[in-house]
């Protein structure tokens, strides 16, 4: 196995490039609020990229698994991060009502957070993963409840 040295805080960049997945939370809100005609597709786009975002996260963590510990890793850690993939899906139903789709993506996007700020203070993955992840789930939940009188008017 390769010997990687972690940074202690990632860089500029990393954070650059964390932040800019919020660009289409952002531009969902302004064109759901900008434009009224448009509210039903930001909105939809809106519970999409969350969707698909929660599902990146997941997948972070299987591969975090795999690294760990590539011949042996843990089953359940394993089915955990496969879980927000599911709970994406299931959020995207269409017969589903879109305020219940919001909640659920909340809600393991909350239950993600922990997960990984958990991981970071035990070393399972980096330690300014806890930060990070903390920053940009707050943002994104901030964005998120900003588009729920949206959804909900």
């Amino acid at each position: 196995m390769t010997n990687h040295t972690v940074p202690a805080m990632p860089s500029r960049a990393l954070w650059l490039i964390s932040a800019s997945g919020l660009i289409p939370f952002l531009v969902c809100l302004a064109v759901g609020y900008g434009v009224p005609t448009q509210r039903p597709v930001a909105t939809t786009v809106f519970l999409v990229y969350s969707a698909l975002t929660l599902t990146f996260l997941g997948g972070a963590r299987w591969g975090a698994e795999l690294v760990r510990a590539p011949q042996h890793p843990r089953l359940a850690r394993l089915s955990a991060a496969a879980a927000p993939s599911v709970v994406g899906l299931l959020a995207l139903l269409p017969q589903l009502d879109r305020r219940i789709g919001f909640a659920l993506l909340i809600a393991s996007s909350l239950i993600q957070l922990a997960w990984d700020v958990s991981a970071a203070k035990t070393g399972l993955l980096p330690a300014w993963t806890g930060r990070m992840r903390t920053v940009m789930t707050a943002l994104g939940t901030l964005c998120t409840l900003g588009m729920l009188p949206l959804v909900v008017g």
